[in-house]
This record gives structure tokens, C-alpha cells and sequence, in this order.
């Protein structure tokens, strides 16, 4: 078998390498954006799944918020603001060409002023060049660590489920150290008063970024050892750590007295007249804005609530620009799920699965559908789809090697073997995972996931 490791690695070499580098490669037109939206940057959304919301309203006037802080900055950032499918209060720069603001944001944004505030921060990371000094790391790349956690418990797709929050909180949460959030916010606190907006925005924003993460993650833990026992291959042990593995539970928003000291303090260089304007008014109402931050009510762990909050949303129409945004069906159809309506939920799987910007969960999904039925040309062609809308990623590695050996796709097969091998130099838990899904799938074995 090693001659065939060797070709695939070959081939994988062949076909520009396992995974794209964010910021890298080629862009895309997409409505309401001024400048091509980065293709691989739009497949970290999808590792996270999470989606980009295409709204042309929305986009051109985020855009134009960016354009207002470029000018007063005096140069432009060669980026995008994306705004993407969540509903919490996050921010987050991908790359020097893309900066991305939840939904959450702009549904609770106060004021312009505050909307400015979060994107002139997310800017200053740019204009410093942070994503280089501290390099975004791959989402599969913590999918690395975390595939081995849900195999012994019966369904691989637990991973997907259980630790994808993670691996984004840890993207996003742990991603800069505190000088580069001190310099970032500094630099915010000058553009936005070059620009004419209250840096009152910026105070609000930090307060809110620091009452929500502190919600959003939970109290730090010490370390439990994990550093040996990740060495051990145990996928209790990795399950166990997967926190302190993603850094889900550590968070730079969370002392927001000293950020906003900080920010006191650098404010006594402005002007007085710049140091007293108000906030102006609250962002304009975007339907799918709302649509989405109206999903968080489908949050809730009693059966009844979850009932009545799932009827209620299905009576409002989905607004035009969320038709066909897995962000909208995958929510809905796990909700019935979670009811036992399998008929409404699997109608809108089959939604998400004509999508074309799925995610992760999405193809996890789809890969079972597929293989239950039986259709080869329909696997093959879902995986190189996967491999164009999420990227390669190591997430769906083990899928793609059961699907590619039992149902006999050989350039596939040897693609994933190319991937697998190499794997074995950063995790062999991801190795051993492709080993046992490809026995799973040589003996006939119902797929583990």
C-alpha cells in the first residue's frame, strides 16, 4: 500500500496543494461589494458554518461605512466588510481582505457610530498587518484535533455539532494578542473622529463585545494535563480538552475596563469638539438582518418553547436574500428535528442540500444522504463541490475516505489516501480516523457518522 500513499501524495502536490491560505488566490464579483470578495476567505465562513448574508442594501451600506473610514484614514485597505449569518455580537478580520461583522452586530448596533466603531477596529488589525503577525489559523486546523472526539460515541457528526462553536470561538476570541487589541482600538478611537463619528460608538461597542463574550464563553479552566494526554490518542482525552485545544475558553474582549481605559486615555489627544459628539442615529432595518437575529429564538431547551418559537417564525416569509442560505434551513431543520417533525426537517435539509454555499454541517449532511443512496456520480460530485465551497478540509476528510473506498471513486480515493498520509505529521488522530473509516467502508460497514 505504500506505493499508492506515495502517488496520492503526488497528486496531491499535483492539484495546488490540501487547503487554501486565507487572502490568498482568486476573488469574486458579488452585488453590493465594490472590490471581488476573496473565494477562500468565504470557505473559512463555511468551516465555522457560517454563511455570507448577500443582501446588496446591506453590502452597499456597510461598504460605504468602510469607503467613510478608508478616506479619513487617508488610504484604502484593498478589502471587504462581509457580513455573515450569526447572530451573536462578534467581529472578526479573516485576512488583509476581508473583515466580517455578524448580523448580531448590526441588529444591535446603536448607532452608526458603534457599527463604525467595530469595523474601524477590525481595520486597524488590517492596516497593521496583524493577520500576518499573528496568521488566522486554518478552522481545520482545530478540526484536526477535534475529529477524533465523537468517534466513540457514535456518530462522527457529533464532532461537527458539538465543537464547530468551538473551533469559531476559538478563531475569533483568541486570535490577537493584547497589544495588537490595544493598538487596534487606538487606532479606531483616531479614525473615527477624522472621520466625523462619536467615538461614544466605540465605548458602546467594547462594553457590548465584553458583555457577550462573557456569556458566550465559559469561565476559564486550568489545565487539566491535556498537553499529555492529547499525546495519547484517547478520543475521551480529546474530547475532554477540546476547549483549551480551540481556545474557545479564553477570550481577549473580556477586560473591558482596561480596553476602555485605554481608550480614555488616548482620547485626551482629540479634539474637545471631537471628544463631545453624540451618537447619531440607529443603522437602518435590513430584513435578513432581522430574519436571522428573530432565529435566536429557536434557542431553548424546553420542547414547548422550541414549538411555539419554531410556528412562529415559519409564519413570517424567509426575505428574499436568505432564499436558499443554509444559515435559514439548516436552523430550521435541526429545529424540527430536535421536535421529531422528520418529514419538515428532512424538506429543508433537501433545501440546504440544492444550496450553493453550504458548509460544513451541511455537506456532513449530504455525504449521508448520498451514501444511503447509493448514487456514485452524485458522491463524486458532491465532494469536489465540498472541496470548492468549504475547501478541503480535514473536517470531512474521514467522510470523503469512506465514501471514496466503498463506493469505488478512485481518484477520489486517492486523493483523500494523499490527504490522510499527510495528516499523520501534525495529528495522527485524523490519520487513524481515515484508517478506521476505510476499514469501516472495505468491510461494508454502515457509515460511522
Amino acid at each position: 500500500m505504500r506505493w499508492k500513499a506515495l502517488i496520492a501524495m503526488i497528486c496531491c502536490a499535483l492539484l495546488a496543494g490540501c487547503a487554501g491560505i486565507a487572502g490568498t488566490g482568486a476573488g469574486k464579483e458579488v452585488a453590493g461589494y465594490d472590490r471581488p470578495v476573496n473565494i477562500i476567505d468565504t470557505q473559512y465562513l463555511h468551516q465555522m458554518d457560517r454563511t455570507l448574508v448577500q443582501d446588496q442594501a446591506l453590502s452597499e451600506y456597510i461598504q460605504g461605512i468602510r469607503r467613510r473610514l478608508e478616506a479619513a484614514h487617508g488610504e484604502p485597505c484593498d478589502c471587504v466588510v462581509l457580513v455573515d449569518s450569526f447572530s451573536g455580537y462578534e467581529a472578526y478580520t479573516i485576512s488583509p481582505k476581508t473583515i466580517v461583522v455578524s448580523s448580531g452586530v448590526i441588529a444591535q448596533a446603536g448607532s452608526e457610530d458603534e457599527l463604525a466603531a467595530i469595523i474601524a477596529h477590525e481595520l486597524g488589525h488590517v492596516y497593521s498587518w496583524d493577520t500576518f503577525k499573528g496568521m488566522f489559523q486554518d478552522s481545520s486546523v482545530f478540526a484536526v484535533k477535534a475529529a477524533g472526539w465523537a468517534l466513540g460515541e457514535g456518530g462522527y457528526t457529533a464532532m461537527l455539532d458539538d465543537t464547530i462553536n468551538d473551533i469559531s470561538k476559538g478563531l475569533i476570541y483568541s486570535r490577537w494578542n493584547v497589544a495588537q487589541e490595544s493598538e487596534a482600538d487606538v487606532f479606531a478611537l483616531r479614525t473615527l473622529a477624522k472621520a466625523g463619528y462619536s467615538i461614544d460608538g466605540l465605548k458602546m461597542g467594547v462594553r457590548k463585545l465584553a458583555e457577550y463574550g462573557s456569556k458566550a464563553l465559559p469561565p476559564p479552566q486550568p489545565d487539566t494535563g491535556c498537553s499529555t494526554l492529547i499525546k495519547q490518542l484517547n478520543d475521551q482525552n480529546l474530547k475532554a480538552c477540546s476547549k483549551q485545544l480551540t481556545g474557545a475558553n479564553t477570550s481577549i474582549y473580556q477586560d473591558r475596563d482596561t480596553r476602555l481605559k485605554a481608550i480614555q486615555l488616548a482620547a485626551k489627544d482629540l479634539e474637545p469638539a471631537q471628544r463631545r459628539l453624540a451618537q447619531g442615529k440607529a443603522p437602518p432595518r435590513f430584513a435578513p438582518v432581522t430574519y436571522l437575529f428573530d432565529m435566536n429564538t429557536l434557542v431553548s431547551n424546553n420542547r414547548g418553547k422550541l414549538s411555539r418559537a419554531l410556528a412562529s417564525l415559519e409564519r413570517k416569509p424567509i426575505p428574499p436574500s436568505l432564499r436558499g442560505n443554509v444559515a435559514v434551513t439548516n436552523r430550521l431543520a435541526m429545529a424540527h428535528r430536535i421536535l421529531g417533525n422528520r418529514a419538515k426537517a428532512d424538506g429543508y435539509l433537501r433545501q440546504s442540500f440544492d444550496s450553493p454555499n453550504r458548509t460544513i454541517w451541511t455537506f456532513s449532511e449530504y455525504y449521508r444522504y448520498l451514501n444511503d443512496m447509493g448514487d456514485v456520480a452524485a458522491i463524486r460530485q458532491a465532494i469536489n463541490e465540498a472541496h470548492t465551497e468549504v475547501g478541503p478540509t480535514q473536517a470531512l476528510l474521514p467522510m470523503e475516505m469512506y465514501l471514496a473506498k466503498r463506493h469505488k471513486i478512485f481518484e477520489l480515493n486517492l486523493f483523500a489516501l494523499a490527504r490522510c498520509t499527510i495528516s499523520v505529521v501534525g495529528d495522527v488522530g485524523t490519520y487513524n480516523l481515515c484508517a478506521a473509516f476505510e476499514q469501516k467502508a472495505q468491510s461494508g460497514g454502515k457509515a460511522p457518522w
